[in-house]
């Protein structure tokens, strides 16, 4: 279903929008959006983000339902002078089709409420048929009759350019684990990576969590984990070798996202696996290998773990962790079938009508054991969340770290910090529960920075083909919007199935840049469909925070072959002072990408060290002010997709000496500021050194 775009612009009022904040929005533009402001409320939740609007003159729809034949909508308007609420909408269909709302402004006040349906016929796919004893849980393939050409940049120059040095290297890893012909779901998901520097050396090395089959264990063919350690003279040299057997980390599971973090203070980055199975806590010994200390530490989670982050969530000076589990699934469980064109098909089975495994909140004791608080803060809720992605971030600049969780097939998850470890879910209430179409997504990725610079930071979130990623635009009386079509991000999002993603200012013009990792999990590219399996990836240039613009085109080799993306983490790899990427797959070799764009602006690569709090203030955000620009950043903690970033900042500088200002919020709330320091290199900020 996708909404087209109107262009209405009118004084508007919304009411309810949440207790405490002014409710006023001075305009209100790209009526495909109204839905859901109208009305968050679809599905009958009482007293939760109730939206109506207010307009000098009374504003109609025509809705028209397309290229379905078995689609159905439901629908009640309340029209009542110059009040317009839409008090319910539910669409519910078989397959996937368009809905098209277009807003007509009458000018007269004539009591008129217009609605068009035409529905016609298309071929396509079928909800999976079952056999007696066969589970049909699976999401369904949408046939995409779209130009997949548009998704793609015209032949123009690029303002960036990547190198795939991934081989050269010696990064030379393939997932393994790609889909036997039982097609268990497990096999989908593909493995996570981390950036993180292990030893101490100031560069950064790599950790990638690699698969397995069920019915051919990985132990047989002698594939495990590998951590590649940084062995060049940086920036000249970039080299890599496997060094994960002599550092105590070469295990083989069915390997899922990675976190990373110092959670004793000792000045090595420790790290968290999730796995389809046991969790495993490694501590950082200091001198090149791990210990196991899951058992010790009591965060050996056997569910299906999706994604980790590191974060002081309580502010007591130590690293906290969440984990984001996935669903209950069994490779016992019965398989599940596609039709399509009277042609019925083995797929894995997807996450709809599985039960979802709660996430859990381990709080950090200080003393090597973490305790579950999963209940006692609020994180656990009436449904589970189907979490396969989180971000731990301060949202709403209050000085406390919040959480989001990216959820499949279920509302999304923001859980605003309450102080002393009590978390409120408002996911529905601030507008990032469901995607544009007012249902929930298969969300999968998240990126969160301020990309307008307006001292907000918003959200992006990755989703399944057919379905736009979703922007949520972060507004300045509380709440957010999702802005897909406006920022030019929602026809170039449709034909993929989108994974990881990350923010970062790839050119360094002081507007953070787009990437999204792209790849089906079923290939049904031989049955007559416009279905692609493998994709080609995506990078979105930053238009000065008004629109994104697609130039993957002619980026680099790279983004003109397809893939099956998964993971991506980014970080300055090289030490030369921007941001590289590294991408994983399924079937082909993971790619590492070296920025060799051209270069707009200086930089500055910023690394702090708490000494209060954590040694490593994940999540924590900047203030920075560099010549006339003023940018809101971010310490990564969680984000993308299974996958840990560079935890140093790079700032983009233009063309300024220096930063004039940097004021840092740590975990405690409290907020430090550093001034003139000198760009071109390198800083290492203590806490307690700065004003």
């Amino acid at each position: 279903m996708s909404f087209i775009d109107g262009d209405l612009t009118m004084p508007t009022r919304i009411r309810g929008f949440t207790e405490g904040i002014p409710p006023r929005i001075d305009s209100l533009r790209y009526c495909n959006r109204c839905m859901i402001l109208f009305n968050n409320d679809y599905r009958g939740k009482a007293n939760q983000s109730r939206f109506g609007l207010r307009a000098a003159c009374p504003v109609f729809f025509i809705v028209a339902l397309e290229k379905e034949s078995d689609n159905s909508i439901e629908s009640e308007w309340t029209l009542t002078n110059n009040d317009l609420t839409v008090s319910r909408i539910q669409i519910s269909y078989s397959s996937r089709g368009e809905v098209k709302l277009v807003p007509f402004t009458m000018y007269h006040r004539l009591p008129v409420l217009l609605f068009l349906l035409c529905i016609t016929h298309i071929s396509g796919c079928e909800q999976p048929k079952s056999e007696p004893g066969q589970s049909t849980d699976s999401q369904v393939a949408p046939v995409i009759k779209a130009n997949r050409s548009s998704t793609q940049a015209t032949a123009k120059p690029s303002p960036f350019q990547f190198v795939d040095i991934a081989h050269q290297s010696g990064i030379d890893f393939t997932y393994y684990g790609n889909p036997s012909p039982q097609h268990y779901m497990v096999e989908q998901n593909g493995g996570g990576v981390a950036l993180f520097d292990y030893d101490g050396d100031h560069c950064l090395d790599v950790f990638l969590s690699n698969g397995s089959h069920i019915d051919r264990p990985a132990e047989k063919a002698g594939e495990a984990h590998r951590l590649f350690r940084s062995t060049g003279k940086l920036p000249q040299e970039l080299q890599f070798e496997n060094v994960a057997a002599a550092a105590g980390v070469e295990r083989s599971d069915f390997g899922m996202g990675v976190a990373c973090g110092d959670y004793n203070n000792d000045g090595f980055v420790d790290l968290y696996l999730c796995t389809y199975g046991k969790n495993y806590f490694w501590e950082n010994n200091g001198d090149g290998t791990f210990s196991d200390i899951t058992d010790t530490t009591l965060t050996g989670d056997d569910h299906w773990g999706a994604s980790a982050a590191f974060g002081d969530l309580d502010g007591d000076g130590d690293l906290d962790l969440y984990v984001a589990n996935y669903v209950e699934y069994s490779h016992e469980d019965p398989p599940c079938y596609l039709t399509i064109s009277s042609q019925r098909v083995k797929i894995s089975c997807g996450p709809i009508g599985r039960i979802a495994e709660q996430d859990l909140l381990f709080e950090n004791r200080g003393d090597g054991r973490f305790v579950d608080r999963s209940e006692s803060a609020g994180i656990i809720q009436p449904t589970g969340g189907k979490g396969l992605a989180v971000q731990i971030v301060d949202l709403n600049r209050d000085g406390l770290l919040d959480i989001f969780v990216a959820n499949d097939t279920s509302d999304n998850f923001l859980f605003i910090n309450q102080g002393n470890l009590k978390f409120e879910e408002q996911a529905l209430v601030l507008g990032v529960a469901v995607g544009d179409q007012g249902e929930p997504q298969s969300s999968m990725g998240i990126a969160c920075a301020d990309f307008n610079r307006n001292g907000l930071l918003d959200l992006f979130v990755t989703n399944f083909e057919n379905a736009a990623n979703d922007f949520y635009e972060q507004l300045e009386v509380g709440g957010y919007v999702t802005t897909n079509s406006r920022l030019g991000l929602d026809t170039t999002s449709r034909p993929m199935l989108a994974f990881g993603t990350i923010f970062a200012d790839f050119n360094l013009d002081q507007w953070p840049d787009l990437f999204v990792a792209n790849g089906h999990i079923w290939d049904l590219s031989g049955l007559g469909t416009e279905h692609e399996y493998e994709m080609t990836q995506q990078l979105f240039y930053n238009q000065q925070g008004k629109r994104f613009q697609d130039v993957s085109q002619n980026a680099g080799p790279y983004f003109q072959s397809k893939f099956l993306g998964r993971a991506t983490a980014a970080g300055d790899i090289d030490n030369d002072g921007d941001a590289d990427l590294l991408a994983t797959h399924e079937i082909k070799p993971a790619a590492l990408l070296q920025n060799e764009s051209p270069m707009q602006g200086k930089s500055v690569r910023l690394r702090f060290i708490g000494v209060k709090g954590p040694r490593e203030p994940l999540g924590c955000t900047l203030k920075v002010v560099t010549g006339d620009v003023e940018q809101i950043l971010v310490i990564p903690a969680g984000g993308s997709y299974q996958a840990s970033s560079d935890p140093r900042v790079i700032v983009p500088a233009g063309n300024a000496t220096s930063i004039q200002s940097l004021v840092l919020t740590w975990p405690d709330g409290s907020r430090e500021e550093w001034n003139d320091l000198p760009i071109q290199r390198e800083w290492t900020l203590i806490q307690g050194t700065g004003q």
